[in-house]
């Protein structure tokens, strides 16, 4: 019989609702069905999870720290995850094998990572393992996160503007990874392709945040602009689009993509963060 590989749960944004449990508790199987053994922290449903910030950083820590240790799964999300960053040990994250995977409000903790580590780390929530796409999701799990090979081409990116781009991709939700501006935490974008997704907000809270990308200077330095699914957006076919917003706002020069298979949708698939990639058309 093949020795189980270690994984973790946390949460570093907001904890979980007590009604989750159920659902944390089949993740937990699911993983161990797949030849995991499971840690998880405890502060996933702690509702005094605001102001845990250091607690629920050193937990993380000691995930990796753990030698052993190779996927550290953020179930979260919300609003709280950047408050862990000054608390995290990045000479013992940089230094561990474990990969780090989280989406939506863990892009400050993703790109933050980046920023101090040159980690690569992974957008994508493992929760999809339980959810309406789970027997999809369950064979991209063995083939894509447990084999550590995530190609690029699954994401199928259809370009609006120009016919490639090439550079380490950044960013993640629209609205979170704005957080990282002005403090230490911001990456250097670059060179650098910006991911962008959203699961919230009509086209005033989508075009202010892009104007703020456009005031900080980001669309000047990036190769490339990739949209992922912006939910609310295209559920109710607000108007104007998000790819009318983009191609409006963004230079003529920067070239856009967007692809389906990143976002808040149950069937997204993984993104690795931090390593230099090409899309062509």
């Amino acid at each position: 019989m093949s020795v189980k590989r270690k994984a973790a749960l946390v949460a570093c944004s907001n904890p979980l609702q007590p009604g989750r449990r159920e659902i944390i508790d089949l993740l937990c199987r699911t993983l161990e069905r797949e030849r995991l053994s499971v840690e998880v922290s405890p502060y996933l449903f702690d509702p005094e999870g605001y102001k845990l910030e250091k607690e629920k950083a050193d937990v993380l820590n000691l995930f990796f720290a753990d030698p052993d240790m190779e996927f550290i799964f953020d179930v979260s999300g919300g609003d709280l995850a950047n408050g862990v960053l000054p608390y995290l040990d990045y000479e013992t994250i940089g230094k561990s094998r474990a990969a780090f995977f989280g989406y939506s409000d863990l892009t400050t903790v993703l790109n933050t990572i980046i920023a101090k580590t040159g980690k690569t780390v992974i957008n994508y929530q493992v929760r999809n393992l339980v959810r309406e796409n789970k027997e999809e999701q369950i064979l991209y799990f063995r083939d894509r996160i447990l084999s550590g090979v995530i190609p690029p081409e699954d994401l199928c990116p259809k370009f609006m503007r120009g016919q490639q781009m090439e550079g380490k991709i950044l960013g993640g939700n629209i609205r979170c990874f704005l957080k990282l501006a002005g403090t230490p935490y911001w990456p250097c974008m670059q060179g650098a392709i910006l991911l962008l997704e959203s699961l919230s907000g009509g086209p005033n809270q989508m075009a202010t945040a892009l104007h703020q990308y456009k005031q900080l200077g980001v669309f000047d330095c990036v190769q490339g602009v990739l949209l992922g699914t912006f939910t609310e957006m295209e559920r109710e076919k607000l108007e104007p689009s998000i790819e009318e917003l983009v191609l409006g706002i963004v230079p003529d020069s920067v070239p856009v993509a967007k692809t389906e298979w990143v976002g808040h949708k149950g069937s997204a698939r993984a993104v690795l963060l931090g390593e230099k990639i090409q899309f062509r058309s």
